[in-house]
């Protein structure tokens, strides 16, 4: 009970009031307004991202609520597509707990080319979590974009709060979706991974050696211990057995990918 204890008298009320509101919510437009309005009240935001399906394989679909016309940094850029793996991953590697990414806070150790990268497609600051108890194909997992002020630790208790509403409420609005036969944004794993890694991990894949990775690609072998090193670490995995077999689970090789 300790945590809760930040919130005042006021923001239990509008915290009472905007889970109730939660339970309103049965479609598209209806959550819509609920994450521009009520929510805006504990997170004010530009954009939420909505993340659904395996969240833990990298095996999931999105849906996008904003209250801004986004631009995108350069020509067909998508910053879902770009990013969103790759936040999901950052929560994965630390527990599962909120995240939270302060466009101004340059000391951000292990997640300054993340970051970097959010401010290059003027994402600004951003908070994600997922409820971590729900596992399989029925995950979720909600990035907020576009903060108005860095978030922190009261920010952090606020999304784990309200993150079974969150979950809830969008599974309601994906039904009625699939009732009508619309469809959501997919995203694929590989976009965590450069076209350079791909390659490497292909080869990995078929038992070559740094060297002989090297050798093919005509990149020198440090490099190519480094790209091994980033994929493990995006994979989450130890040794590159296990990245062989992580890479086939979340199907980041077809049988006839290209050398």
């Amino acid at each position: 009970m300790s945590k809760l204890a930040r919130l005042n008298k006021h923001d239990l009320e509008h915290l009472a009031t905007t889970l109730e509101s939660a339970l309103a919510v049965t479609n598209r437009p209806q959550f819509y307004l609920w994450v521009q309005g009520a929510l805006q009240g504990f997170i004010p935001h530009e954009t939420v991202y909505c993340a659904f399906g395996d969240i833990e394989k990298m095996q999931f679909k999105f849906e996008a609520f904003s209250r801004v016309a986004r631009k995108p940094a350069s020509e067909g850029a998508d910053p879902v597509t770009e990013l969103l793996p790759r936040i999901v991953d950052d929560w994965l590697r630390h527990g599962q707990q909120p995240r939270l990414y302060c466009a101004t806070h340059a000391e951000q150790v292990g997640r300054r080319q993340l970051i970097s990268d959010m401010k290059k497609l003027h994402l600004g600051s951003a908070s994600a979590h997922g409820p971590a108890e729900v596992h399989g194909h029925l995950g979720s997992f909600f990035v907020f974009t576009g903060l108005q002020q860095s978030p922190g630790a009261r920010e952090a208790h606020l999304l784990q709060l309200l993150m079974p509403y969150l979950h809830m409420a969008l599974y309601r609005v994906l039904g009625r979706q699939n009732d009508k036969g619309e469809s959501s944004s997919a995203v694929l794993p590989s976009a965590m991974f450069s076209k350079r890694e791909i390659q490497v991990l292909h080869w990995v894949k078929n038992g070559k050696t740094n060297q002989e990775i090297s050798q093919i690609l005509e990149i020198s072998q440090p490099t190519v211990k480094s790209h091994v090193q980033n994929i493990m670490r995006k994979l989450n995995v130890t040794n590159r057995a296990q990245a062989v077999g992580k890479s086939a689970t979340l199907r980041l090789l077809a049988p006839t990918d290209p050398n």
